[in-house]
């Protein structure tokens, strides 16, 4: 039987219900001053004004097929606020501490953060300078028109650079780690700032992997690209399409960005009898590190690595659905799911530990820890 489901969006005021509650619960009176909460209530608002336009305005075509702007951009967007913890948007984070930010107060911060946030979700989508002049003339209209023109010049006239990578390591008199530095998401302050703790990380990379060194020069638009990916790495269900051609830093920047999220990062090696199979027994290793063990797991994929097109097939079922028919036995998926019976039960209050169960949850885990990175060139 052949079935057509039709899914009507939500009304605006629905997902301004939605989207409102999450920030009424997650900003309240008791942490934030007057003034973040008037901006808090007016986040929904400019949100689902820019996402609107962006819909009108930026329609697909046979060169930009992926100019498609639905919910789930939306929901992104909110998803980069709500998971900023609440002292880098009080207190500034380490950089107002040492005195490094200009203009600082939690509702600059705030307004900052989303700018940054839709710049993430939308900007990065757009393939040339065109589309993204016209996104910044939109994001500043809207941006002046709901926070106020003073507000928001104060707040984004110097580009946030959210990081989660300036803590240190604590180690102990003997230089034995003792606790791994916490990741916590905030400004990074200025790019030079920015490309200091970069350099230091690459530094630390090349020291533990002299056989696979790697001499980069982190120059502006390579720095940001790099901060992009590790956005995308520390986001549950994070993947990214890097479009460059060959040598531009695609697979370089990759590394170092899943070094600096302490993600592992794949990377399948191919051989003349590499198919299908071989494949198979790869993304079975993945599987096992994000799914099992519960580990971050970067599969950096290059077009060259195509031997196939089902290759192209497998990785759109990881992306969509994060089921590979066929991947693993029964008794091999009951074996993996009983080692993370306990972390159901504890993740899940109120369900049932039943098999089927047990195996979403196994995947997502999979889709939350796996972190695809396809790079490819537009020639």
């Amino acid at each position: 039987n052949f079935f057509i489901f039709n899914l009507v969006l939500p009304s605006i005021t629905s997902i301004n219900d939605i989207y409102g509650q999450m920030l009424d619960g997650r900003f309240t009176a008791n942490d934030f001053d007057g003034p973040t909460l008037d901006s808090v209530s007016k986040l929904t608002d400019a949100t689902i004004q820019l996402w609107r336009v962006m819909k009108s305005k930026m329609l697909p075509t046979p060169a930009k097929f992926h100019y498609v702007f639905n919910m789930r951009d939306l929901s992104r967007v909110f998803q980069g606020i709500l998971l900023t913890p609440k002292d880098s948007i009080i207190t500034g984070g380490l950089r107002a501490q040492e005195g490094k930010l200009e203009n600082f107060t939690p509702q600059n911060m705030l307004v900052g953060i989303w700018k940054h946030e839709c710049d993430r979700v939308f900007q990065d989508k757009l393939a040339n300078d065109a589309d993204k002049g016209v996104y910044d003339g939109l994001i500043s209209s809207i941006g002046g028109d709901v926070f106020g023109e003073g507000l928001y010049n104060a707040a984004c006239s110097e580009t946030k650079n959210m990081v989660s990578f300036l803590r240190d390591d604590v180690y102990d008199e003997e230089d034995v780690l003792v606790e791994k530095a916490p990741k916590i998401y905030e400004d990074g302050g200025s790019l030079e700032l920015v490309r200091e703790r970069a350099y230091h990380f690459l530094e630390k990379y090349n020291e533990e992997h002299p056989s696979r060194k790697m001499e980069l020069v982190l120059f502006e638009d390579a720095l940001k690209h790099l901060l992009r990916i590790i956005r995308l790495i520390e986001t549950p269900r994070g993947s990214g399409l890097l479009v460059g051609v060959g040598g531009s830093g695609k697979q370089s920047l990759t590394r170092l960005a899943a070094y600096i999220c302490r993600a592992k990062c794949f990377q399948i090696t191919l051989t003349k009898q590499y198919n299908v199979n071989a494949l198979m027994d790869d993304i079975r290793l993945l599987y096992r590190s994000a799914g099992h063990k519960r580990e971050p797991t970067v599969f950096l994929f290059t077009e060259s690595e195509i031997k196939d097109e089902v290759f192209l097939e497998t990785i759109n079922s990881i992306l969509s659905t994060g089921e590979v028919p066929g991947l693993f036995t029964k008794d091999e998926m009951m074996a993996m799911t009983a080692d993370l019976q306990q972390d159901f039960l504890r993740d899940r209050p109120g369900q049932e530990d039943t098999p089927d169960n047990l195996k979403q949850y196994f995947t997502d885990c999979v889709r939350d820890n796996l972190h695809i990175m396809l790079c490819m060139s537009p020639l």
